[in-house]
């Protein structure tokens, strides 16, 4: 399973492309916005999404594992399973994760860390009255827009 990007996510960011070298960077940016916020949307169907890639490329090579960590502290969050509870826990890891997977992802782990960036790409919408034209201000409403989710929606963790 790759990760995907939404089509509509790809026509929302357009203006910023140039600043951006890769299409996982809009998915970057709209998984993190979907783990600050909690928010996962599991309603996408492949005729709207573009596969990218079945491993973390470029950059985000070298920062896999700690996507991989987020997407579990979110998805334990996310399904009330307090860390505490060892078994559970341990479990919920195995489905996510596959050591032998160029990702280091289960096809269940790619497809819940899709729902996270497809849910993100929903809160983006939400709090940016326009789609982004300019990186300047895009990258202080992102920040601002982050910062706000991880403080008032996202689930304490």
């Amino acid at each position: 399973m790759d990760f995907q990007l939404r089509k509509d996510a790809r026509k929302w960011f357009k203006d910023l492309s140039a600043h951006y070298p890769i299409l996982f960077d809009f998915y970057y940016l709209c998984l993190m916005a979907g783990f600050a916020s909690g928010r996962r949307n599991t309603q996408m169907t492949s005729e709207e999404v573009d596969s990218l890639v079945e491993n973390f490329p470029g950059d985000f090579r070298d920062r896999g594992r700690r996507l991989v960590g987020l997407l579990i502290h979110a998805d334990l969050a996310y399904l009330g399973i307090d860390l505490d509870e060892r078994d559970t826990v341990y479990r919920r890891v195995a489905e996510l994760v596959d050591p032998n997977s160029p990702s280091d992802l289960s096809n269940e782990g790619i497809k819940i860390m899709n729902q996270y960036a497809h849910g993100g790409f929903d809160v983006l919408c939400e709090k940016f009255s326009d789609r982004p034209t300019s990186i300047e201000t895009f990258i202080r409403k992102y920040t601002r827009c982050l910062s706000d989710l991880s403080t008032s929606e996202a689930p304490r963790m």
